[in-house]
């Protein structure tokens, strides 16, 4: 979640599309600003989820995601998941 969309789609697609449509910038800067500083939280939400120990592993198997009292750490790893979409969303209406 943290190199294919970030990196491939959002790096490439900021660097190579105003390239190939002779802009200086993608159509809504801020918007796309707004896209990359989303993914500095999630990334942040998700060491904080590794380090209290959220324990469903890097698959996030439901069985071991749905006990009771699991602690927060799956709560960060939720939300991190939700920021990282944000901002691959984000990110993706510019190239619209």
């Amino acid at each position: 979640f943290f190199f294919l969309m970030p990196v491939i789609i959002g790096g490439f697609g900021n660097f190579l599309l105003p390239l190939l449509l002779g802009m200086p910038d993608l159509s809504l800067p801020r918007l796309n600003a707004l896209s990359a500083w989303l993914m500095l939280p999630s990334v942040v939400c998700f060491g904080v989820s590794l380090s209290l120990g959220s324990g469903v592993g890097w698959t996030f198997y439901p069985p071991l995601s749905s006990y009771p009292y699991t602690g927060v750490g799956v709560d960060y790893l939720m939300f991190s998941l939700h920021l990282a979409g944000l901002s691959s969303l984000l990110g993706s209406l510019n190239f619209v």
